[in-house]
Parts: structure tokens; C-alpha cells; sequence
């Protein structure tokens, strides 16, 4: 919920401000769709010819200043002989050194030593299969550019180049195999069908015994162009799984260059018929809306990122092509469309509610970031002949102007200005600029006032005794502003559906409840107050169905364990058992413990400092959480003051917070005796 207090919001597709008829986008925060992973591009150096990606095209591409696309994933192969694996090293470690934090690589095999091109792996060569795979992703961990996930394979369904799968050979490997794929810490994609055939896909997603083994569902969008229908985007069975989707691979046309923005010329690839037809840049714009609106998809990655029609320029080896040496090295057409998405819709965003489609050819979509300073709005004008006026409603956001980028066919990412805001509404008109065609994309920037930080505050009010006990789901209440945080998930549904409402998996297990549905990158923190300084035995109380699930401790921010490796304890994560992780030095005083998933799937139910009769640490009840009598400020999540509730239990207390707030979203109530409580209004 974004209400007072907003600090940025990011809109898309907008120049100067009008009056007259508009077309009407209306913004609902408190809708929430899938999680964005973020933008990507490819590299394959041996199909590259050795030039794939140079470190000053990862800081064109990889960076998110002006003047860069800002990717933050990098797609690889997996090569057949393993004395190829070197290959993207360079180009993976540059491309992390400039996406940093929010960098994701990930890696596909094409052929493997158990098939070639048009072959069929053989069942009794499946672990062999999943063998090399682990060696693969083995020897990235070690070189200091660890892979985020790993496909099973490439286009099964476009084979005479490649390894063929049929469904059921999919079905067999992923149900009796794939899980393996994540012995080194990797998530494992789903084979990735080069015209998103639905049929590749549905035999694993109706059995949730194969389905589990898989993380992210991988699939390309050729079979597609932009007069295709949007039922080639949907998957109503893929959104009723709730499965993670990727586009993993596409390029809208290969025959011309990156920086025709409207071109007539015969085209066609792969499954497209060639003919005389429109190339446009502006279709990567729409290609990506839909995959992000009609088909929910987390993620998007173009084929190269380098080359004469991809996001960075470069000859055209089949020299078909003539490319002015002036345009070779910088960014094309097609990677500054690509920026207006990947520099300010950045990982960890979730998409949320906009009017999708306000008028013809023109399309909006709309996502908060996932530290909620920002809201992210992008419009598409498709309408080459007519500018396009258009007004934005973020209703309830305090903001006083918006920031302005354009690009068009005369304009790359150009920063515009800004534009006053009132009452978190504007009304702009779609400019391309001095130009025969009007199809633009653009990007509007605002800030408000910041709002004032609300500490975060121990679970229940009570700061956990070291030498002792915690349990896990007894993580602080996050605050507002910086440190303030006391969670990290990676999307925002309590999967296990128990005890606590926010975005933490917790279900009934363990003891009593326990950490479940863990991914790498997510974490826990806990404020602390040791009695007595020492150095005390950590165990953990911990189950995993994987042989990859590894957690590690910090205090202050500086780790005090090596990576703990939790041991598969049972094939359903039922089974728990104490996990030594080494002696730890705690100073006196108040600190806070962070609790990292490193390795996918640990369930984690307590973990103790010092021996079992050595202190203890109070676990409040849920009965005593239950009793909120008295009254409560309520704010938003920014820190906006909404009004005071006197409640008597949590339902009124509720009720009382909804009616304040007249609209769904997460809350917190903070009595005059210091509790802090977070209300989920629906």
C-alpha cells in the first residue's frame, strides 16, 4: 500500500502536460501480480564468433545510469564438452561486476555428450545428464560467478538442431531427475519450448510430485510476432500452479538492424513465415508488456545482446547487412526501448493493477519496487500516426512532480524535465518528438517528501535472551526506513498460509511452526540482548528434502558462521534433526542475529545459542499476541500517520485499521505501551 509518504514513483510513456480528451490509466497499488525478476540478454561466444560481451559492453548493458540498458541477467550455455566451460566466464564476471546485487545468471544446454543434434537422451543416460549438468554449475560456483538456475534443455520442440524431448520423456526426467539439478545451490528451469507449446508443460504442472522439482518454468516466445492474439501469452493453468515463468529467449526479427524503428522489409524467423513486412523496435515494447500482463511472466530475455539486430550494435557477420562503423559498440534502437523497462523496473518489483489497455494501440502496465519507494507505470503508444494523451491516477500519493525520459524514434532515453503532479495525477501527451512517426516510449520520475521511519520492534515486544533459544517465526516486526527491514522474501505470499501475515513462509511443523518454502538470497533478522559474553555452541533445529539447503548466521551485519549445510533429513521435510554449526563469540549488549537461506529449501524451525539448559528465551503465546486491547496509531507502510483505533481484539483492531484506511494493503498499529502490530487489510 503506498499512500502519504511516497518518496518516488517511476510512470512510463508521458511528455507534456495537456488538456482535452484523454485516455484514463487508473493505478491500484494494493492489486498485486508476480514478482519481476528482471531483463536479460544472452551470451554464446563460440556462435559469437569470441565477441559476445566485452567489459565495455556489460557496462552499457549492465549498468543503470544514463546511457546504459540496465539488464541484470545473463543467459549461457551449457556447453557439450566440458573443455568449453570457460567460454562466458569473462563476460559473466563483467556482467555481475555492473549489475552487482541484482545480478541473476543463468545457463541452457543445447546438446549434451548423450545427445546431439536431433537425438533423444536415452533414459538409462539421465543421470549421466544431470551429472554434467552439476559439473557445469560446479565449476561457475568456482569461479566465483555461481549460477541463479539451469534449464533442463533447450527448445525440445526444435530439435533438428539441438536435443529433442517429447512431453512424457520431460514428465519422466523432471519427476525422477531434476531435483539433482540443484545440488550445487541452483534453481532448476523447465525445458524451454522455442513456441511456448502448452503441451510441453501441462503433464508436469497437473502432477505436484514432478512439478516440485521444478523452480521456474522456461519458454520462448517464437511461433509469436506482434499480430499474433494475446491467448499465445496466457496459461491459465500455469497462473492456477502459481509456477515462477521466465522468458528465456526471443528476437521480434533478425534481418535488419537494431536501430530501424519502422521499416518495411522481408522478414521472418524460425517458425514465422518470411514476408514483406513492418520491422519496428517499438514491438519489443509490446512483446514485453504482454509476456508481463497477459502472461504473468517474472522475467524477460532477449537473444543477444550484442549483434546487428540486438540490444548493442555490432556488424553483421553474414554480411547481408551493411552497419555504419559509427553505430557499432552503442546502443540500438531495440536496447534503449529495452532501458525504459530494465532501469526502473528492477528486481524484487511486484506488478500491480493498471488499466491494461485504456485505448487502441496504446497499453499500460504498472509495478511498486520491492523497497517501496517507487511506482513504476509504462505506457505504450503502437499508434505511429497519433500522439496519444493520456491521464495517470495513482490515487493517495503525495507527489509534486514527475521526472521525464523519452525514447522514440528521434530520442534515446532522453531526459525531458519534469512536469507538475496534483493529487497524484497527471495528464500528458505522448510526444515523440519532431518526427514523421508518434510511437514512443517514455519514463516519468516522481518524488514526494519522505516520510518519517518507524523503527522495527521484536516480535510480540520482547527482545530475545542469548545464551538461548529462538524460534525462527519469531522474527522482528519490519519498520519503515532505512535498518529497519527485518525480513527478506522473494515474493510476498505466506506460502505455509500460518501464524503471522506477511510475506514469510511459515507452516505447521517442526515443534510448533517452522521456516519454510526457503530460496537462496532470503533472510531473517532477530534483535537480541546477550546477558553474557562468551563463546557458545550453535545448533540449529532444521529439515530439508534436498541436498542443497545451507543457511548461514550473521550479527551486526558481520557473518560468525561459514556456510551451514542442512542434511537431507527426509524426502517430505518432516523429518528435523539439530544441526551443529559451530561455536560462536557473542559480545554483551544488543545486537541483531540475521538468519540467510544460501542453499534452496531448509526448513528451519529454532536455533540456540549455547547448550540446552543455558538460558532461555521467552516465546510469547499467540494467545498474548491476541490480547491488543487498547488504542493504536495507525500508519501505512511509509510511515504515514492514518488515524487511532481503540480496539478491544485483533477483529476490531482490524476493522477499525480498514475502515481509517478505505483500501486493502499491510498496516502498522502501534499502541501507546510500544506493542507494534502489522495488519494485512484485504
Amino acid at each position: 500500500m503506498f499512500c502519504k509518504g511516497l518518496k518516488r514513483i517511476v510512470l512510463a510513456c508521458g511528455v507534456f502536460i495537456t488538456i482535452g480528451n484523454a485516455a484514463t490509466v487508473d493505478v491500484k497499488l494494493d492489486e498485486e501480480h508476480q514478482v519481476i525478476r528482471g531483463f536479460g540478454g544472452m551470451v554464446h561466444n563460440q556462435w559469437q564468433n569470441g565477441g559476445g560481451l566485452s567489459d565495455a559492453d556489460a557496462k552499457l548493458a549492465f549498468g543503470t545510469g544514463e546511457g546504459t540498458i540496465g539488464l541484470n541477467t545473463l543467459r549461457i550455455p551449457v556447453y557439450a564438452s566440458s573443455n568449453d566451460f570457460n567460454k562466458e566466464v569473462a563476460a559473466a564476471k563483467s556482467a555481475k561486476k555492473y549489475a552487482g546485487d541484482d545480478f541473476i545468471l543463468y545457463a541452457t544446454p543445447w546438446t549434451s555428450p548423450y545427445a546431439g543434434a536431433n537425438q533423444h537422451i536415452r533414459s538409462s543416460d539421465y543421470q549421466k545428464y544431470v551429472d554434467h549438468l552439476n559439473s557445469f554449475t560446479a565449476y561457475m560456483k568456482n569461479q566465483g560467478v555461481p549460477l541463479y538456475a539451469i534449464s533442463i534443455s533447450n527448445e525440445p520442440d526444435w530439435c533438428g538442431e539441438w536435443a529433442c524431448w517429447s512431453a512424457d520423456e520431460i514428465y519422466n526426467f523432471t519427476k525422477g531427475y531434476a531435483d539433482q539439478m540443484r545440488k550445487n545451490g541452483t534453481k532448476v528451469i523447465s525445458t524451454e519450448s522455442f513456441r511456448y507449446d502448452k503441451n510441453l508443460y501441462n503433464k508436469v504442472l497437473n502432477d505436484a510430485n514432478a512439478l516440485k522439482n521444478w523452480d521456474i518454468l522456461g519458454a520462448h516466445f517464437y511461433a509469436s510476432q506482434a499480430s499474433t492474439g494475446d491467448d499465445f501469452f496466457a496459461y491459465k493453468l500455469a497462473d492456477q500452479k502459481g509456477v515462477e515463468r521466465w522468458m528465456t529467449e526471443h528476437y521480434t526479427e533478425s534481418q535488419g538492424s537494431g536501430n530501424y524503428w519502422r521499416k518495411y522489409m522481408k522478414t521472418g524467423d524460425q517458425a514465422n513465415t518470411a514476408v514483406y513486412d513492418t520491422v519496428r523496435a517499438m514491438d519489443l515494447a509490446y512483446e514485453i508488456h504482454r509476456g508481463l500482463v497477459i502472461g504473468n511472466f517474472n522475467q524477460y530475455t532477449w537473444w543477444y545482446i550484442r549483434r546487428c539486430y540486438g540490444l548493442i550494435m555490432d556488424r553483421d557477420f553474414g554480411n547481408k547487412l551493411q552497419v555504419p562503423q559509427n553505430e557499432i559498440g552503442k546502443i540500438s534502437k531495440r536496447g534503449y526501448v529495452m532501458s525504459q523497462f530494465a532501469r526502473f523496473i528492477r528486481p524484487g518489483a511486484v506488478r500491480v493493477g493498471a488499466t491494461a489497455k485504456p485505448e487502441a494501440n496504446l497499453f499500460a502496465s504498472a509495478y511498486k519496487s520491492a523497497n517501496g519507494d517507487s511506482v513504476i507505470v509504462v505506457l505504450v503508444n503502437r499508434d505511429y500516426k497519433n500522439k496519444k494523451t493520456v491521464t495517470v491516477n495513482v490515487p493517495g500519493a503525495e507527489i509534486a512532480t514527475f521526472h521525464m525520459y523519452t525514447t522514440s524514434e528521434a530520442k534515446n532515453a532522453k531526459d525531458e524535465g519534469e512536469v507538475e503532479v496534483k493529487n497524484g495525477s497527471v495528464t500528458i501527451t505522448m510526444d515523440a518528438g519532431d518526427t514523421e512517426n508518434k510511437d514512443c516510449i517514455v519514463t516519468l520520475v516522481g518524488v514526494g517528501t519522505p516520510a518519517e521511519p518507524v523503527p522495527r520492534q521484536p516480535y510480540g515486544g520482547q527482545v530475545a535472551v542469548l545464551p538461548g533459544k529462538i524460534e525462527a517465526e519469531n522474527y522482528d516486526i519490519s519498520g519503515t526506513g532505512k535498518g529497519n527491514v527485518a525480513y527478506k522474501d522473494n515474493d510476498s505470499e505466506n506460502k505455509g498460509g500460518e501464524y503471522r501475515e506477511d510475506g514469510v513462509d511459515i507452516e505447521k511443523s517442526g515443534s510448533n511452526y517452522a521456516i519454510g518454502h526457503t530460496e537462496v538470497g532470503e533472510w531473517l533478522e532477530y534483535s537480541v540482548k546477550v546477558t553474557k559474553a562468551g563463546s557458545y555452541p550453535l545448533v540449529v533445529h532444521a529439515a530439508s528434502g534436498s541436498e542443497s539447503s545451507a543457511i548461514q548466521f550473521a550479527i551486526d551485519g558481520v557473518n560468525v558462521t561459514e556456510t551451514v549445510a542442512v542434511p537431507k533429513t527426509g524426502e517430505d521435510w518432516s523429518v528435523y534433526e539439530d544441526v551443529n554449526a559451530g561455536t560462536v563469540d557473542l559480545k554483551e549488549g544488543e545486537h541483531i542475529v540475521r538468519l540467510t537461506i544460501v542453499g534452496d529449501y531448509a526448513n528451519v524451525d529454532w536455533f540456540r545459542f549455547g547448550d540446552a539448559d543455558e538460558g532461555t528465551t521467552a516465546v510469547p503465546a499467540l494467545a498474548q499476541l491476541a490480547q491488543v486491547s487498547g488504542k493504536y496509531k495507525v500508519f501505512d507502510v511509509n510511515g504515514g500517520y492514518i488515524g487511532m483505533v481503540e480496539a478491544s481484539d485483533m477483529q476490531s483492531l482490524r476493522a477499525g485499521t480498514a475502515k481509517l484506511a478505505k483500501r486493502g494493503g499491510i498496516y502498522l498499529a502501534k499502541s501507546s505501551k510500544g506493542k507494534t502490530l502489522k495488519i494485512d487489510v484485504k
